[in-house]
């Protein structure tokens, strides 16, 4: 998201198409996709760990103009803990781990998934998160246009009693030609 003029886009095609093309690239294991809107460049690079259950996201950002730009990048995920997300939604309880600041998601209902803790984290002490969908995408928003995109802040609301998911967003400053990295990191533990 351009946090001086409010416009935003993904790094993918979807959920939310920028003006320009996209570059998909598959390999073994990962995938990667590149994307300019206007003069900002991204490259989105996600796979998944040999060893564990651990999805990473890692995004690089290029400033391309000849001017300081305000951005901010955001990730989202939706919480199943279960066999279907309308049946395990209710019993999905969220919170933010007060040692690292990830957001964490419990379903205690589950017969499957009660000794699992899923997880969701971001490589910069700035980020600001939500757990709470209805506030990310808004009441019969959609996700090609999430109401949380139109705000430079998530509202830290975790808890029970909630439509969970997983929200993190991160405000950053790059410089005319500066690059910069960050690595979302999803998984269960």
């Amino acid at each position: 998201r351009d946090e001086e003029s409010g416009r935003f886009w993904s790094p993918t095609p979807l959920p939310s198409r920028g003006a320009g093309s996209y570059v998909s690239r598959h390999g073994f294991g990962y995938s990667v996709f590149e994307h300019t809107e206007g003069t900002i460049h991204s490259e989105l690079l996600v796979y998944v760990a040999l060893d564990a259950s651990v999805k990473f996201s890692v995004l690089k950002v290029r400033n391309e103009s000849g001017a300081t730009r305000r951005l901010s990048a955001t990730g989202y995920a939706e919480w199943v803990l279960g066999d279907l997300r309308p049946k395990s939604a209710m019993h999905v309880i969220t919170e933010i781990d007060s040692n690292s600041g990830a957001l964490f998601a419990r379903n205690a209902y589950s017969t499957e998934f009660s000794d699992r803790v899923a997880f969701f984290d971001v490589d910069d002490e700035r980020r600001t998160v939500s757990g709470d969908r209805t506030e990310f995408i808004g009441r019969n928003g959609t996700l090609k246009s999430p109401a949380a995109m139109t705000r430079s802040r998530l509202s830290d609301r975790v808890g029970a009693a909630l439509d969970p998911c997983g929200a993190m967003q991160v405000p950053f400053e790059l410089a005319a030609g500066e690059e910069r990295e960050i690595r979302f990191i999803l998984g269960s533990g």
